[in-house]
């Protein structure tokens, strides 16, 4: 289907009686296609546009309300990395028409700005508005996403050499971030000492899996399979099967059971991924994904304003009010494929997309967000992070797919 041709987002009615409504919406798809219709018709073209630099070819950290660009703002590899797979992935799925150029332009800037500029091993954080190094700490979570970009470019052109910057890469991490005899990684060096958050790796999973699907290389899955031994023996709690988010020495958590902070949409992302493995991999994932899920649905959404919480303990104690843009997107894009004819959560994605439109994409940012509200529905921030793409298209594409509306 032509990105022109797709339908607009669904007309709700609030006279339409309550059984009408979810006769008519009780499944994902209405939710997907306006989230299609938003990423392709709005949001795409206006970050290939206003969002990017074209003199230091490169993409802008973030842009104000207006539109305009932040041009003071240092610019991190990692919303480069983000942003050439967003790119990627639609021209591969049919959804952008902005050339190939403006992505392999992001790329080689990339390379040439981040990659080793002080001589030392690895991807530094970011550079100032002019490019030069501004934080040249090595953080995995950066280097997860220069690995997740080179699978997706390797997609778009199975060139050897961006197999071998993976390689060199994944070296790279097992020199700077291993500490100890024990499994995972440190996330920052210089940083922290001893710790050890689950969000890095995690990006390190999807990106292994993304490496190992486009190389077809088993090696790479090998690896995968690793982070999925760490996520069982020490990132889920064994008590409720949700994620913990920091750790210590060993893999400690920070607080007792039942009191450590969970993320409801890392649950649901963990999910996603899970089930990526599976897919790729041939092994069930349905007893870990299961547990991902009923916590998130059970804690991690308030029905009232129809938006998935922040933060949330263990226990399912709230711990903030306030909502962002990118657990919304991970709900959508999980629920779509763990209920695709809505029978388990009658019509809980189209309520999230419902309440992710109203408070976060308003119309009158032609394809921006609000990426941040407090409990009140005001705004938490007072600009559009460039970063906050990567969630709103990898739901529309990977949504889409599971639910076979390409």
């Amino acid at each position: 289907m032509s990105p022109c041709s797709l339908h607009g987002p669904p007309q709700f009615d609030e006279n339409r009686g309550a059984d009408e409504i979810v006769s008519a919406t009780i499944g994902p798809a209405p939710a997907l296609l306006r989230l299609r219709t938003f990423v392709v018709e709005l949001a795409l073209p206006f970050w290939a546009t206003a969002g990017f630099d074209p003199a230091g070819r490169c993409f802008h950290e973030c842009l104000a309300f207006s539109g305009e660009p932040v041009r003071d703002e240092p610019r991190r590899l990692m919303v480069q990395a983000r942003q050439v797979v967003v790119y990627s992935r639609a021209l591969l799925a049919g959804w952008s028409k902005c050339g190939e150029d403006l992505v392999w332009q992001a790329f080689e800037s990339a390379r040439r700005r981040y990659r080793s500029p002080d001589g030392n091993p690895g991807w530094i954080f970011s550079v100032d508005p002019v490019g030069r190094p501004q934080d040249v700490t090595r953080d995995l979570y950066t280097h997860a996403f220069v690995i997740y970009m080179l699978a997706w470019l390797y997609r778009l052109d199975a060139n050897g050499s961006l197999l071998s910057l993976a390689e060199s890469t994944l070296s790279e991490i097992d020199l700077i971030f291993s500490h100890g005899p024990g499994a995972g990684f440190l996330s920052k060096v210089p940083g922290r000492k001893n710790l050890r958050e689950q969000n890095p790796h995690m990006h390190l999973f999807e990106a292994l899996l993304a490496l190992a699907e486009a190389s077809k290389m088993e090696r790479y899955l090998v690896r995968a399979n690793e982070i999925v031994e760490l996520f069982d023996a020490a990132l889920s709690d064994p008590a409720t099967g949700a994620v913990r988010e920091l750790f210590g020495e060993d893999w400690k958590t920070d607080w007792p059971a039942g009191k450590n902070v969970v993320e409801p949409g890392h649950q649901m992302e963990w999910a996603w991924l899970l089930r990526e493995w599976e897919r790729i991999s041939g092994t069930q994932a349905s007893g870990r994904v299961g547990r991902l899920v009923a916590h998130a649905t059970a804690y991690g959404i308030d029905m009232e304003k129809r938006l998935v919480r922040t933060q949330v303990r263990e226990s399912g104690e709230i711990v903030g009010s306030g909502s962002r843009v990118w657990p919304q997107t991970e709900a959508i894009r999980a629920l779509s494929r763990e209920d695709p004819k809505g029978h388990i959560w009658p019509n809980l994605v189209n309520d999230i997309t419902e309440g992710l439109f109203r408070s976060h994409l308003p119309s009158s940012l032609k394809g921006g967000w609000i990426d941040q509200v407090d409990q009140n529905g005001n705004p938490s921030v007072g600009h559009m992070p460039a970063s906050t793409l990567y969630h709103l298209a990898g739901a529309a594409i990977d949504g889409a797919r599971s639910l076979g509306l390409e």
